[in-house]
């Protein structure tokens, strides 16, 4: 971002409501004597990594190399679930070890009836749930705030994903280059990892010290337990929860570069009002990475492709407000923790799908590069972008920039800034700038906030405010936050589906754990929402009250009564012909939520929501049913309807959607979607064939059929992309 773009963006100043302020400015002077004060860490365990020093280890799963004969690994698993505090009954016990390009992990998993241990999926990024597995988290950069996730389960299978903002952003989609294999034995099973360092970023020097946690899933027994301990309400992903991993030394990364090109070629069917069109098209670009150091890595993407990329799930919308869609492009997907700012889905100043794609289309983009990384406490995120033009929507190219930078203070607080402009249209150009921060004096304590002003809205300039204070313990969660958001705020490249809005919340949620009996945790909580225009005027009120029940089976209970009062500024046409009037509106809605066991062959998920909706009835099914018959083989169907009754109409919207995974090996993936929307009259399915045939490279068969109304279209393309590293 240029100074003048800067300059833009403050040349009329607002002021802040005051409870998001307070928080806001207290947090940052609590940042800067908390950073002054650089407090210790609190005991943790430790393992040593041990350097291989000529010895080769082959990924096979059987621990036969020397090294793991070592007679110190990490090991006194203690269980989060089901009984907290006590120790792990699979035995499990783990080694590091590290050449010049690579940290290989080993673990021997015993299990005390090594017969039930059972496999699931082979798909990657699967969820493991159903398989006995094995995961480690690493903080690379031991900031506390940002790790990389790795899991294996005993096919063999593997998941991986970025963390950042101490597991507040879990990242899935992320896929990072590693291996791992796994090996049943007559004890239980074993695992080996090789991750190259160059998978991971971390700050060059000697003797590194960074964070490690590990996590074992036991399904037969139910169990979960971690090295460092964990309480029921703590999570694998709180960064600065994991333990020590010390000893690395000097690792090199001969392998700076890497250049994935791919060629693609497709054929589009269409035939509409009879007519039999067809179109052949092929394209090629690629994407180039550089790693400038071990901690700051250069993108660099040229006629950038998607074609692979998982479609979006159809949803019903019953509100005022546009729908959210997650970012799911590899390109963007790749370092989205270090650009990560403001509320998901809320309120979100860089919205990374504001660039090449519009009205749900894809939108050419020519080209563009990023850096990410961290330097000392700093971390880095800077993008830039350019689209081509779309003539059929109207729209011009565009160009888009980013710029991201954090500074870390103590185990959990950070502050930091973030600024975006958008350029080349007219009606959709701005700038936008802010600020947050976050202060974590303890585990339990989180206080955060965050402040941002736009110069794009139709009205001119537009600020939002957040402040949140936050209290989590085993037994008492409670949290207070206040949003405020101007009418002319409107973030260029971002994301903010509700403006001209205050919005204060507090909740009280308390988790009493019997000591006995099949309820494993119980839940009740209170929660008040109260909304009103920035100009006082009242927009809406829920006093929402809930009870739910954990059980040692995995099954799950909620039951819920959530009054409300609401405001329409204006009449809201809900469906075409179907307008309801401005004014105040009072309805109760009452909810019964049902969750098998999801590691069950057999697994269902039951939500029923009914009650009053304006000033008439809506009731609200939604039953997702999973069938898992054998390893690699899974089956899913989803069923979602609304049935509304208003004075002014009656409709029921409907989306039903199926899908089929088949994991033939892990390599080898055959998945297949299809969904039906009956109000739009939509049935659209996605089938996709993939093959890595080495790794990073790979091959995609996909076919996308589509219809609606008299438009029936298909399209099918064969996408090929091949990774080459240097030496």
């Amino acid at each position: 971002m240029t100074p003048s773009v800067i300059q833009r963006s403050f040349r009329k100043p607002h002021i802040l409501n005051q409870s998001s302020a307070i928080i806001f400015s207290s947090g940052f002077l609590l940042l800067f004597l908390y950073g002054q004060a650089s407090p210790q860490e609190p005991s943790k365990p430790s393992i040593s990594a041990l350097p291989l020093q000529g010895q080769k280890i082959t990924v096979d799963g059987f621990l036969t190399e020397p090294v793991w004969a070592n007679p110190e690994p990490a090991d006194h698993f203690v269980q989060q679930r089901p009984q907290t505090g006590a120790p792990a009954l699979g035995v499990s016990r783990v080694w590091i070890a590290f050449d010049q390009n690579n940290i290989y992990i080993a673990a021997d998993l015993r299990d005390p009836s090594p017969s039930l241990i059972r496999g699931d999926d082979r798909q990657r990024d699967a969820s493991f749930e159903r398989s006995d597995s094995f995961a480690l988290l690493i903080d690379a950069y031991h900031d506390h705030q940002n790790g990389f996730f790795f899991e294996t389960n005993v096919l063999s299978a593997i998941s991986d994903a970025l963390v950042s903002r101490e597991g507040g952003e879990v990242n899935l989609d992320w896929n990072g280059l590693w291996e791992a294999a796994a090996q049943r034995t007559e004890e239980g099973w074993s695992a080996e990892f090789r991750i190259p360092f160059e998978t991971l970023r971390f700050q060059p020097g000697e003797s590194q010290i960074w964070g490690i946690q590990f996590r074992r899933r036991i399904p037969h027994l139910k169990e979960i337990s971690f090295w460092n301990p964990l309480t029921p309400e703590q999570t694998f992903y709180e960064v600065s929860r994991a333990g020590h991993l010390v000893g690395i030394g000097s690792a090199g990364q001969q392998r700076r570069l890497s250049i994935k090109p791919y060629a693609k070629g497709s054929y589009q069917f269409n035939r509409t009002d009879l007519r039999d069109d067809w179109e052949v098209d092929h394209d090629a670009g690629g994407d180039l990475r550089y790693r400038l150091r071990s901690n700051l890595v250069f993108d660099l993407t040229i006629n950038t492709d998607f074609a692979e990329t998982e479609v979006d799930r159809f949803q019903v919308n019953l509100t005022r407000f546009p729908l959210f869609f997650p970012e799911k492009r590899e390109f963007f997907l790749e370092g989205k923790g270090f650009y990560d700012f403001g509320l998901s889905g809320r309120v979100e100043p860089f919205f990374s799908r504001r660039i090449g794609l519009a009205q749900r289309r894809p939108i050419e983009i020519l080209g563009g590069g990023k850096l990410t990384g961290k330097a000392g406490p700093y971390g880095i995120g800077a993008l830039y972008m350019g689209t081509g033009k779309e003539e059929e929507i109207g729209l011009g190219s565009e160009r888009f920039g980013v710029l991201r930078l954090t500074r870390d203070f103590g185990l959990r607080s950070n502050i930091g800034m973030i600024g975006t402009h958008r350029a080349g249209d007219e009606e959709s150009e701005g700038n936008t700038v802010g600020f947050d921060n976050t202060f974590a004096p303890t585990g339990n304590l989180v206080a955060n906030g965050f402040w941002l002003r736009s110069d794009s809205g139709p009205e001119g300039p537009g600020e939002a405010g957040f402040g949140r204070l936050q209290w989590r313990d085993p037994f008492f969660r409670v949290l207070l936050y206040h949003l405020r958001v101007d009418e002319s705020f409107s973030p260029a490249t971002g994301f903010v589906p509700q403006s001209d809005l205050h919005e204060t919340q507090g909740h009280l949620d308390l988790r009493p754990q019997p000591a006995s009996g099949p309820v494993r945790e119980f839940g009740f909580k209170g929660e008040m929402t109260y909304q009103t225009e920035t100009d006082g005027d009242f927009l809406y009120q829920s006093n929402y009250w809930r009870a739910q029940a954990d059980f040692h089976s995995g099954d799950f209970i909620l039951i819920s009564w959530d009054p409300q009062r609401e405001r329409l500024p204006e009449d809201f046409e809900i469906r075409p012909g179907i307008v309801i009037p401005a004014g105040t509106y009072r309805y109760e809605h009452y909810n019964l939520m049902l969750i098998s066991d999801t590691r069950r062959p057999l697994s269902a998920f039951l939500s029923f929501k009914w009650g009053g909706f304006y000033e008439g009835e809506r009731e609200s099914l939604i039953l997702n049913l999973t069938v898992a018959p054998r390893e690699g083989l899974k089956f899913g169907t989803a069923w979602e309807i609304d049935w509304v009754d208003l004075p002014q109409g009656n409709f029921v919207s409907q989306i039903v959607d199926a899908d089929v995974t088949w994991s033939a090996t892990n390599t080898l993936l055959l998945r297949g979607l299809v969904q039906w929307d009956k109000e739009a009259q939509v049935v659209a399915a996605n089938l996709r064939f993939s093959w890595e045939y080495r790794p990073g490279s790979h091959l995609f068969l996909i076919a996308n059929p589509f219809h609606q109304g008299n438009d029936n279209t298909a399209l099918f393309l064969a996408k090929l992309t091949w990774l080459w590293e240097s030496l």
